[in-house]
């Protein structure tokens, strides 16, 4: 028992020192942009009931999920999104429908595969834009993000975006076959995604799109491409939205589009977006929109949100700084 005095379990985050001062100056930056764009910062719950995330298929798993049984007999979770509490807590709390703007900083704790180098308690700072339909609510997050970029430390950072929509789309037309494409996107398996192409009976512009799918990230060249190619109705109407939403940008800088981006959450319905640092092979931003959520609580009204991991930024500020070092 000696060694447990010296040890912390290894779903846990060491303790952070030679950063903190770096994290809050950071933290501090998003605040002010958050607050400039009149966000009200919220300090949610750190337990939820485990039934929040699990009845509403949200993609959830209770098994990925650090819970207990409370004094009551119910099943109890540590907060493993702030997504779906604060659509709860926009139900409950906004009777009018207005539009709100939400943001938050804090931990989420979701089990990660043992032994791979990943802790499982997330630190995140976010935003929550909720009934602020369409391109405008996207084009307000987005350039949010612009704006924060030159906060996070880090250079040479890109924000892909995608939709959820086209991806969905893609799933329904290839029918039973939704989980094996959606495992080779995952992957970006080009070989894995000729195989696929060839073992099953698509059209040809749908075989065409498949196999460009693994490499179709790129500029606004690489869109205008694809929609050329493309005759099937909400596809097409997806990709259109992407193009508007960009030549609608304030700041088109850093911005490339990823038509193969598998969506992180279940609930995004639109936009989805994913940033990144060349000294992370993980995102450092993830978002999108999410309109079918608040109808589940009785809101018709759409959303979008997106957050900074903040645990992968100081990662990449490690490595970049690695790296001048040398």
């Amino acid at each position: 028992m000696e060694e447990f005095k010296y040890l912390i379990p290894e779903e846990s985050i060491d303790a952070i020192v030679t950063n903190v001062s770096k994290l809050r100056e950071i933290e501090n930056s998003l605040r002010m942009i958050f607050a400039k764009n009149n966000y009200n910062e919220v300090l949610m719950p750190s337990f939820e009931y485990v039934d929040l995330y699990t009845q509403l298929d949200c993609g959830f798993e209770q098994e990925k999920m650090f819970q207990y049984i409370n004094h009551e007999g119910k099943n109890v979770a540590m907060r493993c999104d702030f997504t779906i509490p604060l659509a709860r807590f926009y139900s409950t709390n906004n009777y009018d429908n207005e539009v709100a703007r939400y943001c938050y900083f804090g931990k989420v704790y979701r089990k990660e595969i043992m032994h791979k180098g990943r802790s499982s308690e997330f630190f995140q700072g976010g935003v929550e834009l909720i009934n602020k339909p369409g391109i405008d609510g996207d084009k307000e997050c987005l350039n949010m993000i612009q704006e924060s970029l030159p906060h996070l430390c880090l250079k040479n950072v890109l924000v892909e975006i995608g939709s959820a929509r086209f991806f969905n789309r893609l799933c329904t037309l290839v029918d039973d076959k939704a989980e094996e494409l959606t495992e080779i996107l995952k992957l970006r398996d080009i070989s894995g995604m000729k195989k696929f192409v060839a073992n099953n009976d698509f059209n040809d512009e749908l075989n065409n799109l498949l196999l460009k799918l693994p490499t179709a990230f790129g500029d606004i060249t690489l869109l205008d491409a694809a929609i050329k190619g493309i005759s099937d109705e909400v596809l097409l109407k997806a990709l259109e939205r992407l193009k508007e939403l960009y030549n609608s940008l304030d700041n088109k800088e850093s911005i490339i589009f990823d038509l193969g981006m598998v969506p992180a959450m279940k609930y995004y319905t639109g936009l989805m977006i994913k940033g990144y640092s060349d000294k992370s092979a993980q995102p450092i931003i993830s978002g999108g929109r999410y309109d079918d959520l608040l109808p589940r609580f009785n809101k018709n009204v759409g959303a979008i949100g997106f957050c900074y991991h903040m645990n992968h930024i100081l990662k990449a500020i490690d490595k970049q700084g690695e790296d001048n070092d040398d």
